[in-house]
């Protein structure tokens, strides 16, 4: 057993073997980066890089429950929660409800519950890992600049993990926001809250 647990460590490359290392380190002293607000950004994630570091964080904040909180976000489902929060739900709370459906009603109210349970999680987590981070769309933008605001504002740390590099992370947002406010938000943000690893 031991033997394939140190085959599987020589097959990675030097950085995520120097990531892992960080990241143990991290969690020994978890209770003083927690007070400082210090998170991770984490760049050059593809998918199977992703799953390794966020299967590690997730496996370690398990084993600190119920003392630490934490709140687990694929960019999926961010992304979708942010359709809701920036979007959709704006766009019904501005509109009359000329169907009288009660049905139509009920279920904008379910998904108006749980875009707001999942918010308030996101901003009130001990923890909050962001994984597969690749945004396209303005809202999700505005959502990730609200999230990331709401944390700092109460020094919490957040995980991202994105596969992109910082050069095109920046891209991707200025693609989406040419004016590259959101990325000198965001950015500056991370940078000063969070260890960084490419």
């Amino acid at each position: 057993m031991m033997i394939d647990h140190v085959h599987w460590l020589d097959d990675l490359p030097i950085q995520d073997l120097d990531l892992l290392n960080r990241l143990t380190q991290y969690f020994d002293t978890i209770e003083s980066r927690l007070r400082e607000g210090q998170g991770w950004l984490i760049f050059n994630a593809d998918r199977q890089r992703s799953a390794r570091i966020t299967n590690l964080v997730i496996s370690r904040l398990s084993q600190l429950r119920p003392l630490i909180s934490y709140y687990l976000a694929p960019w999926r489902d961010f992304s979708l929660n942010a359709y809701m929060h920036e979007v959709e739900l704006v766009a019904r709370a501005n509109a009359e409800d000329a169907t009288g459906n009660d049905k139509i009603q009920h279920e904008y109210r379910i998904a108006k519950r749980v875009s707001e349970d999942s918010y308030y999680l996101m901003l009130t987590c001990d923890v909050l890992v962001l994984s597969g981070v690749t945004p396209q769309h303005p809202h999700e933008l505005r959502y990730f600049d609200l999230v990331t605001e709401g944390r700092q504002r109460k020094r919490l740390p957040t995980f991202v993990v994105t596969p992109r590099m910082p050069h095109e992370l920046h891209e991707d947002l200025h693609t989406i926001d040419p004016s590259d406010t959101y990325w000198d938000r965001i950015f500056r943000r991370l940078y000063r809250t969070s260890l960084i690893a490419l």
